[in-house]
């Protein structure tokens, strides 16, 4: 038999749960965007390497989206969205999954062409 304050405390555990998941929601909401890449052909080193830590904050800021994205999966309020929203959430998620990808790639690429220009470096 269920005590009274035991379901007490269950709804009270439950409503908070709620509110933290609204809360977790909207902390995700802030996609970080992407930096523009610096020109290697044309940059010095100080900017290549001011580059590199725009870019690797921008990676970290992504990876940090993403691990929430996948946490707010697991709530109440996710789950109760339409599969047009839950769609919608996936994709954008994705997207920057990709965005952060290439932005490595896109960086290193500029680092290639740095070198390129600049063999003595």
């Amino acid at each position: 038999m269920i005590n009274k304050k035991h379901l007490q405390i269950a709804l009270q555990i439950s409503i908070l749960m709620g509110i933290s998941s609204t809360a977790l929601a909207q902390d995700c909401e802030d996609m970080p965007t992407k930096p523009a890449m610096t020109d290697g052909a044309t940059a010095t080193m100080d900017q290549i390497v001011a580059n590199s830590e725009e870019v690797k904050a921008y990676i970290a800021a992504a990876d940090t989206y993403l691990d929430c994205h996948a946490d707010y999966r697991q709530t109440i309020a996710y789950k109760s969205m339409s599969s047009e929203e839950k769609d919608a959430s996936s994709d954008q998620a994705k997207a920057l999954l990709d965005d952060r990808n290439d932005a490595g790639d896109e960086f290193n690429d500029e680092v290639q062409a740095y070198r390129d220009a600049n063999p003595d470096a």
